[in-house]
């Protein structure tokens, strides 16, 4: 008899195949480098923590702009907590950094219903994704103009670019034109599936109708649109900023169009890795690699790698915080209508 392995148990040894990993490349890089570098920072670090809160600064500010725009108005100040919340679910979560992003919905539902909650965060990911589709190509010719490729990181980010375009298109193809038809007939291999949809058609059909309203009235003409794919953009820039500044603070005399470059490798990499709860291991792999291929020492690409999963796990740890608040402030029971 063939036993199934559980979900759970797969995510828990690919988790702890990760934290090997990153025992394996402190021990082989050295701890002695490693805190040397780490040691740097004690005046610098108020200014990573700074940086990191700009990334959710813009962040916010685009799904603000979405949300108040199309549906119920929130506080920008609700949705900035929610969004920190979020992102640290993003980076517990092995889920695409789709997690936190369902959650996001789930805690203002007492503000505005699931259902276009849950709309206004697709349609905030889809801006996403066509910003992070352009911070990629813009990376990719600034890399192929100014630095010497290295020949091992072209393919995977031509790749990677390709398969987030096409992504991108058949996410925008799907909400424009409706999807419950199309999950009907995918999911009739699969009888359990396919029940489930058959018994939510009416919360799918909603959620549908919303995203087509937004398309409707959010071309990509519009201003507001435009604003919320430059937020999503400068998102992206201060990730690129946090990685100079740590750089040029270890001594590496970089630029910010190297910065760019080693910013946008390590986000493709934990792109392909997704699935990998928290991507540890991965993130310090990518980060050594690009730095030795850049003629620097694999201590510097450690201490890049852990410095910044040292700010993310302190925005956890606020994370935390602000989520017992919002969950006081969650009704038990129903959800609020809200009509157009």
């Amino acid at each position: 008899m063939r036993v199934k392995m559980p979900r759970n148990w797969t995510k828990t040894l690919c988790g702890a195949a990760g934290l090997l990993l990153f025992v394996y490349l402190i021990l082989r890089t050295g701890v002695g480098p490693l805190l040397e570098n780490l040691s740097r920072f004690g005046i610098w670090f108020p200014a990573i923590l700074a940086v990191g809160a700009s990334w959710l600064f813009f962040q916010a500010c685009a799904w603000s702009i979405i949300q108040n725009a199309y549906f119920q108005k929130v506080p920008f100040g609700r949705l900035l907590c929610v969004r920190i919340i979020g992102d640290a679910l993003n980076i517990l979560l092995p889920s695409a950094s789709l997690g936190g992003d369902a959650a996001r919905a789930c805690m203002i539902r007492d503000q505005t219903p699931l259902k276009e909650g849950i709309a206004g965060v697709l349609f905030d990911k889809t801006i996403e994704f066509i910003s992070s589709t352009v911070f990629l190509t813009a990376s990719l010719l600034l890399g192929s103009l100014f630095i010497k490729m290295p020949e091992g990181l072209l393919a995977p980010t031509i790749l990677c670019l390709i398969v987030t375009t096409a992504g991108l298109v058949f996410l925008v193809f799907f909400s424009a034109r409706g999807f419950y038809n199309i999950l009907l007939r995918i999911s009739g291999i699969i009888p359990r599936v396919r029940r489930w949809i058959v018994f939510r058609e009416d919360k799918i059909k909603a959620l549908e109708g919303n995203l087509r309203l937004l398309y409707r009235k959010g071309n990509l003409r519009s201003v507001k649109i435009v604003a919320a794919l430059a937020f999503h953009f400068l998102a992206r820039v201060a990730g690129a900023v946090e990685v100079l500044i740590i750089l040029r603070v270890l001594g590496a005399p970089v630029d910010f169009i190297h910065a760019f470059f080693v910013f946008t490798v390590v986000v493709i990499t934990n792109t392909i890795f997704f699935l990998l709860p928290g991507q540890w291991g991965i993130t310090e792999s990518a980060s050594i690699l690009v730095m030795q291929s850049l003629g620097y020492p694999a201590a510097m690409g450690l201490s890049l790698s852990v410095i910044r999963r040292i700010r993310k796990l302190a925005f956890v740890a606020i994370a935390l915080i602000l989520f017992i608040v919002e969950k006081k402030r969650l009704p038990e029971k129903g959800e609020r209508s809200i009509a157009y």
